[in-house]
């Protein structure tokens, strides 16, 4: 009986022993599949997040390749807007030198014409006998003819040139504008009664620290810019020859004026230049009695007026410049 009753106990921990070991086992597989499957999820979320990166990183090129298009786009548009505008200025450019020329050569003809009316007038006392006591003279063949009318006439087509050459000019000033003005040009705009401020500011910079120097320079710069287009303030003096006036000109800009040579004594030589300049400048185009600030067409390297010729023929040259750089 104790016997059995051992084998029993022992055969009880056998069977213990042998579940353990099966649990054990379970355990083990369990634990090594959820081990698989989350080394399997971390891969595949591994490349999940890849794949996304990979579509940001396209997104942006697709973007990228889109917005260069657009851009591509956008500059053969332009290229071709300006294509287009070019060759308009140039075209209109050709047809006022075309103008030009012709209103040139008329205008001269009609000078010249002009010119005679004076022998014609004197003529006409001689003539007078022919006439009919109307102020008709007749003419070689008995026909008649009225010089005021002819006067009249010649002076209305005068008129009209003059006219036509004052549009053009004003083309040509346009033309400039639109074209801008640097430093480099030959020929470009220049406004007449318009004092420079850099030389006002350089020469404040040299004499007060910058806080104060600014406004220093705004002041002077707007007093004699007032001054400039002042028709009261004239400095002249008599031109002399040989101790006496000079035959035919009486009156120049005295650049030894005492304001201004206060102002070279205070702020410098190139202050002085620049309100000097303009004032002559001022004289030299015939507006002293007009102080308004005008546009004219400068020949920066001979600096003087551009005539209409000039004006015309470096707008062609800028044209012709312009389309060997495109081609």
């Amino acid at each position: 009986h104790r016997f059995a009753g051992y084998m029993a106990e022992t055969g009880g921990a056998r069977c213990l022993h042998a579940s353990l070991d099966v649990l054990a086992s379970d355990v083990h597989s369990r634990l090594e599949f959820h081990k698989s499957a989350y080394t399997d999820y971390a891969g595949i979320n591994n490349a999940l997040h890849w794949v996304m990166e990979e579509k940001a990183k396209l997104q942006l090129q697709q973007n990228a390749v889109t917005e260069k298009d657009k851009l591509i786009t956008e500059k053969d548009k332009l290229i071709a807007e300006l294509k287009t505008r070019n060759e308009e200025q140039a075209a209109e450019i050709e047809s006022l030198k075309e103008e030009l020329e012709v209103r040139e050569s008329s205008h001269v003809l009609l000078a010249l014409q002009g010119s005679g009316l004076q022998s014609s007038q004197s003529g006409r006392n001689k003539r007078t006998r022919e006439s009919d006591g109307n102020g008709e003279v007749a003419d070689e063949h008995g026909v008649m003819d009225n010089p005021d009318q002819d006067d009249q006439g010649l002076s209305t087509e005068l008129e009209n040139a003059k006219k036509e050459l004052s549009d053009i000019h004003s083309k040509l000033i346009k033309g400039f504008m639109d074209i801008g003005a640097t430093s480099t040009r030959n020929v470009a705009i220049k406004n007449i009664g318009e004092l420079s401020y850099k030389p006002f500011q350089q020469a404040c910079l040299k004499k007060l620290p910058p806080e104060e120097a600014s406004k220093k320079a705004s002041e002077l710069y707007n007093f004699w810019q007032k001054q400039l287009l002042n028709p009261e303030w004239n400095p002249s003096k008599t031109v002399m020859e040989k101790g006496n006036p000079k035959e035919g000109i009486s009156k120049e800009i005295d650049v030894d004026d005492a304001d201004l040579l206060k102002l070279r004594a205070e702020w410098g030589e190139d202050v002085y230049k620049a309100v000097a300049n303009c004032l002559v400048e001022i004289e030299k185009c015939g507006r002293l009695t007009d102080r308004t600030i005008i546009p004219v067409i400068w020949d920066q390297k001979e600096d003087r007026t551009a005539t209409r010729s000039e004006s015309v023929e470096y707008m062609c040259s800028q044209v012709r410049r312009l389309r060997t750089r495109r081609n």
